[in-house]
């Protein structure tokens, strides 16, 4: 088994360097990919003027890592090889952004902006700011981000010379197919809940709804319907994106088979995952206090996560858990994709443009993987389910059976007698052998088991309209339907002599049994004992006028004539 599960791990790496290559393709070449411009940064504790800035500030152009909890961010963009129009930055929040166009004779044409003001992009995870029109002087220009969040704003704001900067219609479709894709799994969880209540599918679907979150806000989808302000959308794309990534320790707990992990690797995943998932929202939710470091800390508290899941999974792998080996799968392609994220967000790397469509077929390829292998899992706990039910069956029969004979025993009588005389057995026969402690004394105990053997085939027949019972000791029961019930029930008595006579197992054995008949409706909601009571009467009445025979009684339901009464 272990050698499918690698090739299906390889299988899925292949389709995850296809998809990259195939966004690569869709995104290369293009000259609206962005201008090739030198991108230097500054911090600030206070918002000076723009010529003031230029003078004063330090500006690094080596493209460290950022510095957060400053007031405010500078970047300056020089060296570009065509004249810009539009700066492009990620959805975060901020109070105000300035950004001023900085001429070789020293003057300055600055622009400013509010959060309302600013223009979203359709299917892109960047928001455009129209740049104060360059001119053949423009040597710089210089951005002010007057309290930002989030830090990725150096690593991700660019110029750009198209509206659209990095979005294509490929690139729409293809955000657009991957939400559609995250919308099959959460309907198929809510399918496979209902049959089979397992609690890693709940789970999985709050995951899914997660993704489809962080895809709608992340990948600009909802600027096609609605214009949210950018704060709200980077509010809730950090949000999907810590709800999904912190349920993967709850899913693993639920999903991997219950002998895979330990007990404690099961509270580590839960206690840590809801740790860490309170931590995630917290920074998600852009509080004053986390401004800064926010972004860092968001993406540092998924760190302790890796350990954890990682030993979980290798414990499990190393238990033979095949759950395991999807997890292994889809979190290859989400794992590589994040670090690359993170390693951009806090080192303010340059990525090309195919970098930001990849964490969106990862998360398409993780959500798939792991749909399949919930319905591997579905299939294993419904055949588990099946072989324990078919084991309940087999013991309730056990329970229901005479072990000797083979017949139903009285248990199995009494529980379906309603059942029964309601299909129409309304004939019950009760059948005792004629001096059967005597067979024992005179034979012994193991002739005594021949003899009940063949008295339960005797009694056993092909019809379905008569059913045969062992009550005990030497005692049986016949249910009987439909017509010429008592004479049935008496050759199925007569049978019982021939049968013992036919073993030639050197003793003559008789039977006497007392019958009763209801017909007509008679006795409604009669118990199994009452009627029981009275064919056993009948049948001692039977033993007492000699034995080897039979005591019958029919009971008529009276049914009165209306409209026949006699004068008074």
């Amino acid at each position: 088994m272990v050698g499918r599960f690698s090739i299906l791990a390889a299988g899925v790496a292949g389709a995850l360097l296809l998809l990259f290559t195939l966004s690569a393709f869709l995104t290369a070449g293009e000259s609206r990919a962005g201008l090739s411009t030198r991108q230097c940064q500054a911090y600030s504790d206070t918002l000076l003027a723009m010529g003031e800035a230029e003078r004063r500030l330090a500006w690094d152009c080596t493209r460290s890592s950022g510095e957060g909890g400053r007031a405010v961010t500078w970047l300056r963009f020089e060296g570009w090889n065509r004249p810009p129009r539009y700066l492009f930055a990620p959805y975060t929040g901020f109070a105000s952004i300035t950004i001023a166009a900085l001429e070789a004779d020293g003057s300055v044409r600055m622009r400013h902006y509010r959060p309302a003001e600013v223009d979203l992009v359709v299917a892109s995870q960047f928001f455009r700011l129209d740049l104060p029109e360059a001119s053949a002087t423009t040597r710089a220009y210089l951005v002010a981000f007057d309290r930002p969040y989030s830090m990725m704003l150096i690593g991700e704001s660019r110029l750009d010379d198209d509206p659209a900067g990095r979005s294509t219609p490929q690139v729409a479709i293809l955000i657009a197919l991957t939400a559609g894709m995250l919308v099959m799994p959460f309907l198929f969880d809510f399918l496979a809940y209902m049959m089979l209540r397992e609690r890693f599918v709940l789970v999985h679907s709050g995951m899914t709804m997660a993704g489809l979150v962080w895809v709608a806000a992340a990948g600009g989808l909802l600027n096609a319907f609605v214009q949210l302000p950018v704060a709200v959308l980077a509010l809730l794309g950090q949000m999907g994106f810590a709800v999904g990534a912190c349920l993967t320790g709850f899913f693993i707990d639920a999903f991997v088979e219950p002998d895979a992990l330990p007990r404690r690797a099961r509270v580590a995943l839960r206690a840590l995952s809801g740790l860490m998932l309170c931590l995630a929202i917290a920074c998600s939710l852009q509080l004053p206090a986390l401004q800064g470091p926010g972004s860092t800390i968001y993406l540092i508290a998924f760190t302790p996560m890796v350990p954890v899941c990682l030993i979980a999974i290798v414990w499990a792998l190393l238990r033979g858990s095949r759950a395991a080996w999807f997890v292994v799968a889809a979190w290859l392609p989400i794992v590589v994709v994040t670090a690359e994220r993170a390693t951009r967000a806090m080192s303010d790397h340059a990525a090309p443009p195919v970098a930001d469509l990849g964490v969106f077929v990862a998360l398409v390829l993780e959500v798939v993987i792991f749909a399949m292998g919930i319905a591997h899992r579905l299939l294993s706990i419904r055949r588990e389910r099946d072989r324990a039910i078919d084991r309940v069956k087999a013991l309730k029969q056990l329970s229901e059976r005479d072990p000797l004979t083979g017949l139903l025993n009285r248990r199995a009588i009494e529980e379906r007698f309603v059942v029964l005389r309601q299909d129409g057995f309304t004939t019950l026969a009760v059948i005792d052998l004629d001096h059967f402690k005597r067979i024992n004394d005179t034979f012994g105990h193991a002739t005594g088991d021949l003899v009940l053997k063949v008295v339960g085939e005797a009694l056993r027949v092909d019809d379905a309209n008569m059913m045969a019972f062992r009550m005990g000791g030497e005692e049986f029961l016949l249910l009987i339907r439909g017509a010429d019930s008592v004479q049935r029930a008496e050759r199925q008595r007569q049978e019982i002599a021939r049968s013992v006579a036919q073993e030639d197992l050197g003793c003559l054995v008789t039977a006497s049994m007392g019958i009763v008949e209801v017909t007509g409706g008679a006795l409604p909601g009669v118990s199994f004992a009452t009627i029981y009571a009275r064919a056993d009467r009948l049948l001692y009445e039977a033993k007492a006028s000699g034995r080897n025979r039979m005591a019958c009684e029919r009971i008529k339901a009276f049914q009165p004539r209306h409209g026949d009464r006699r004068a008074a």
